[in-house]
């Protein structure tokens, strides 16, 4: 199989560039400088210089690709995103669909696989959704839902299949904000916002390894089929014990609460919202319909991974944090 991979230098392009060579397919990622080149053939890829943004650019690079998949994103790793940051996500997500949706019809593609996040499923009362359930988009996650549509319009014109992966949240040791999580914990920085007291329970959330991820991508490649699905671990985890796990495994201070509502001027509404609103689905579907399964079962095995990889990198070993690699 040929495979075209846009946002193969990110987080999760990389284990996709690494995935797909492993298992014997011809891979191009999408580049935009000379590390970037150097990511993807470090990985078994080929590079393709080009843009987003530019669908004939895109299409010189998918040439021959049997799938198309659009794993780029420009989410704000700050602490508190400003609107220019997340117009910036929306593009990549909207624009960057059309381009690449373009791209892959020029090219005769067969099958079109769009990154998405089940947030965009997130019920008003923190109730557990499925992909069934009726989507509530806020200012944040409007733009996914939108590159969905997109994609599954361009699919129905053009004739090709299309994938729409809706992860979890995404954890790993290379990740942005697993590694500003890891500092602050070890700095005594990060509260649990709201939920506990006065009988309320914590916020849960379903997560996801990104090398799951990846090899969930994968998988949906190569079984060629079409749908909508919900990628995520077995098991629903509460915020303040995936926060309380990870401080125990870095001997940093176990972190106290604070109320939602103070920590907003601080973190902004939307973190607080993530923070303090459930978003708990199943990966039921796609496990049955493509036959994956997360090597890391549950926040457990996978904070044991990411500590781990910290500790033979030489992260937080003395408590002090280094740049983030995601």
């Amino acid at each position: 199989m040929r495979v075209f991979i846009a946002g193969a230098t990110g987080v999760l392009g990389r284990r996709l560039v690494d995935r797909f060579a492993e298992r014997g397919h011809a891979v191009t990622g999408l580049t935009r400088s000379a590390e970037g080149d150097a990511i993807v053939e470090a990985r078994g890829g080929e590079p393709h210089r080009g843009n987003l943004f530019h669908p004939v650019s895109l299409a010189r690079g998918a040439e021959g690709a049997d799938a198309v998949i659009h794993a780029a994103t420009a989410i704000p790793t700050g602490v508190r995103p400003s609107e220019a940051d997340w117009r910036r996500n929306d593009r990549v997500r909207r624009e960057g669909t059309e381009a690449l949706t373009a791209a892959a019809a020029e090219v005769g593609a067969g099958l079109y696989l769009q990154q998405s996040i089940t947030w965009v499923a997130r019920q008003p009362d923190g109730s557990a959704f499925d992909e069934n359930s009726v989507p509530h988009p806020t200012r944040v996650t409007q733009s996914a839902l939108d590159a969905e549509y997109i994609a599954g319009r361009a699919g129905d014109r053009e004739g090709f299949d299309v994938g729409v992966l809706r992860c979890g949240t995404f954890y790993a040791p290379d990740a942005a904000h697993t590694r500003t999580t890891g500092e602050n914990l070890r700095k005594g920085r990060l509260p649990i916002p709201g939920g506990g007291p006065l009988g309320r329970r914590d916020a849960a959330i379903s997560v996801l390894h990104v090398d799951d991820a990846a090899r969930a991508f994968v998988a949906a490649a190569e079984a060629g089929v079409e749908g909508l699905w919900h990628v995520v671990d077995d098991e629903p985890v509460a915020v303040a014990a995936l926060l309380r796990s990870l401080a125990e495994r870095l001997d940093a201070p176990s972190p106290r609460r604070l109320p939602g509502w103070l920590l907003v001027p601080v973190l902004g509404r939307e973190t607080v919202r993530a923070f303090t609103k459930s978003a708990t689905t199943t990966n039921r579907r796609f496990r049955e319909e493509v036959g994956w399964e997360p090597a890391y079962p549950t926040y457990r095995e996978g904070l044991e991974q990411v500590v781990e990889a910290w500790q033979e990198e030489g992260f937080l070993v003395d408590g002090v944090g280094a740049e983030a690699s995601g």
